[in-house]
């Protein structure tokens, strides 16, 4: 049996920990040795740019889901006729949006407590199916505009809006989670029906749901608007609306979603899928 032996030239030194191989140091050939160079893959191994340049483009993208119109679900009036007429809505469109406008007069000498309408608007969102087990982070932005004008002992306008949201919409109704009932955010609060007001708020709401494979997340927005009068006249003007729309601005009527594979969220300390 013969046995292959490398010659010594090509034999490597062992090399101890803290010690340079100073003899295969001195063995390495000069600059101009002849033969081609070993690419980097080869010498040190694939570089981390293609995961940086992938991480960095999940970061910044997006995925952005249309919002059906909204669907009036309910009015709340005074007593009377009236009552019924005073707080009126455009109809919606598939963009985001719910547009309000009312005029009322109430008799300085009227007998009772301050009147009151409230009035809400629903569109139910439904994703994509998850197409790893998971993570589906959100994010979108719920605005309100009142231009108003009026004089009244009492005359408060409020916006609101309700948000939920499910795994999966074959299981579990996104209306129906707890806390749900709560508004999420008051976008304007008790604003005052003085002549000539404009007012606005913004704010961005971001989140983050565990999913399964094939799973179907849904969300719920209900959007409302309360009034609350007495003695004098308000109107709320063209122009007075709520709406859902993307974090940046931008054009409204979309919620932003991206989904993490549960295999990438191991990686990070503190993330659990």
């Amino acid at each position: 049996m013969t046995i292959a032996t490398v010659p010594r030239e090509q034999q490597l030194p062992p090399v101890r920990p803290g010690e340079l191989p100073l003899d295969l140091i001195e063995n390495l050939p000069s600059g101009d040795a002849a033969g081609p160079d070993a690419s980097d893959a080869d010498l040190l191994g694939p570089g981390f740019a293609e995961i940086q340049a992938n991480l960095q483009a999940w970061l910044r993208h997006w995925a952005p889901q249309r919002i059906p119109a909204f669907t009036s679900v309910r009015d709340v009036v005074p007593a009377g006729s009236r009552g019924r007429s005073a707080l009126q809505s455009a109809p919606t469109q598939p963009d985001g949006a719910v547009r309000i406008t009312a005029s009322v007069y109430d008799p300085p000498n009227r007998d009772g407590g301050p009147l009151s309408w409230s009035r809400n608007w629903a569109s139910l969102v439904e994703l994509p199916p998850a197409p790893e087990t998971g993570r589906l982070y959100y994010r979108f932005r719920v605005s309100s505009r009142l231009v108003l004008d009026g004089a009244a002992a009492l005359s408060l306008v409020s916006t609101s809006l309700n948000f939920g949201i499910v795994a999966d919409a074959s299981t579990s109704s996104p209306f129906s989670v707890p806390g749900f009932a709560t508004p999420l955010v008051r976008p304007l609060v008790g604003v005052q029906c003085r002549p000539d007001t404009e007012t606005d708020a913004s704010q961005v709401i971001e989140g983050s749901i565990a999913v399964r494979k094939g799973e179907t997340p849904a969300m719920a927005f209900v959007i409302g608007t309360d009034v609350l009068f007495s003695d004098g006249w308000i109107r709320v003007h063209e122009g007075s609306s709520t709406w859902i729309g993307p974090a940046d601005p931008g054009a409204s009527g979309i919620v932003e979603y991206r989904f993490a594979p549960a295999a990438m969220l191991r990686l990070f300390d503190g993330v659990r899928s």
